[in-house]
């Protein structure tokens, strides 16, 4: 968070094309260029078990809507719940050991918040304000029945319910 300021680095999200669900994971440029290969391994891997989760919900039709943070502390909380848990994914269970610990409570990384204010904001590169609650999306029902997710990741969940 850069003073009052909630940096959305990255983000994972459903949308309808041509009457199908795709699922995009959106990188900003300031976290490719400033962050650390470390944080951004860890932000990839968050954003990858976002998009297992939604998988795994839009495969099932658990669809019921989320409700909405309501401030950029709660948001950073409630993110993490919205992923599946890293354990079930990777297999180098040190990674999703240290990725959990990482990512549980939000990204906090001030060098990285530091360079985004110094050499993004300040310098009046492109930004867009997203208010809260407005970070979501509506998607047709019969989007999600029509569309076949990824086979790879369908397999993926399959273990994870069979180990369970």
């Amino acid at each position: 968070m850069i003073e009052g300021l909630g940096v959305l680095y990255a983000r994972t999200i459903p949308v309808q094309v041509q009457g199908k669900v795709q699922i995009i994971v959106e990188l900003s440029a300031p976290l490719v260029l400033y962050a650390t290969k470390v944080t951004l391994r860890a932000v990839v891997a968050h954003e990858l078990l976002h998009y297992v989760e939604l998988v795994r919900n839009f495969s099932t039709m658990n669809v019921a809507s989320q409700i909405t943070a309501s401030s950029i502390f709660e948001e950073r909380f409630t993110d993490s719940s919205r992923a599946i848990d890293p354990s079930l994914v990777f297999k180098d269970k040190r990674f999703a050991k240290s990725l959990a610990k990482k990512i549980s409570a939000g990204l906090d990384d001030p060098k990285l918040n530091e360079k985004c204010r110094l050499k993004w904001i300040e310098k009046s590169m492109p930004i867009a304000r997203i208010a809260m609650g407005s970070n979501q999306v509506n998607i047709p029902a019969e989007s999600i029945i029509t569309t076949e997710f990824d086979p790879k990741v369908r397999q993926i969940l399959s273990a994870i319910d069979s180990a369970q």
